[in-house]
C-alpha cells in the first residue's frame, strides 16, 4: 500500500465527487432503435443518388417518400425524449381537523345500567356548532320542556366528531 498524503487526499477528493447518473435501458433501447433508423434511412438516400440520375417522377417520389420517413423518425425521437420540469414543492397533506362538539352541551343522565352523556341538538345550534350532525344518532327527547334530539357521545365519536372536555 502507498502511505502518502497526495494520495490519501486524491482518493478522499474523487470519492466526494458525484455519480454520474444511470441512464435506464429503456432509453438506451430508443436512442438505439432511432440511431440504426436514421443510418439506414441515410444509408438508402446515399445509394440512392449513386445511381444515375434520371427525371423520372418515380425517383422525386421515392425522394419525398425518404424525407417524409426521415421527418416522421425525428419527430418520434423527438417526441420520446424526455422532458425536464421545474419541480413543483411538496407540500404533503394536512390532517383535516375532526370538529369538536361543545362540552357545555353535555348533559348526563344516569339509570340502572350506568351513566349515559347525550348532547341535545338545540344546545349545539345556539354554541355556534353548525356541523351536519349524523342522523342515525338522533333520538327525540323532551329537555327542559321542549322537544329536541339527542346524541350519544360514543355515536358522535363513531361518527369522527371529537367530544370530551378540553383537554390543555
Amino acid at each position: 500500500m502507498y502511505r502518502s498524503e497526495t494520495l490519501a487526499e486524491t482518493m478522499v477528493i474523487t470519492s466526494n465527487l458525484p455519480r454520474p447518473a444511470a441512464v435506464p435501458a429503456r432509453e438506451i433501447s430508443r436512442r438505439l432503435i432511432a440511431l440504426v433508423a436514421a443510418a439506414a434511412t441515410a444509408l438508402g438516400l446515399l445509394a440512392g443518388s449513386a445511381v444515375p440520375a434520371r427525371a423520372d417522377n418515380d425517383d422525386l417520389a421515392k425522394a419525398l417518400a425518404a424525407l417524409a420517413i426521415v421527418g416522421i423518425i425525428a419527430h418520434q425521437a423527438n417526441k420520446n425524449r424526455p422532458r425536464v420540469q421545474p419541480q413543483q414543492p411538496y407540500y404533503p397533506p394536512q390532517p383535516a381537523r375532526a370538529p369538536r362538539v361543545p362540552s357545555v352541551c353535555a348533559i348526563e343522565i344516569t339509570g340502572n345500567t350506568g351513566t349515559a352523556t347525550v348532547y341535545g341538538e338545540r344546545c349545539l345550534r345556539d354554541e355556534g356548532f353548525d356541523w351536519r350532525l349524523p342522523q342515525h344518532c338522533a333520538r327525540t327527547a323532551r329537555i327542559y320542556g321542549q322537544n329536541d334530539r339527542i346524541y350519544s357521545d360514543q355515536c358522535l365519536r363513531d361518527a369522527g366528531f371529537r367530544v370530551g372536555g378540553s383537554r390543555y
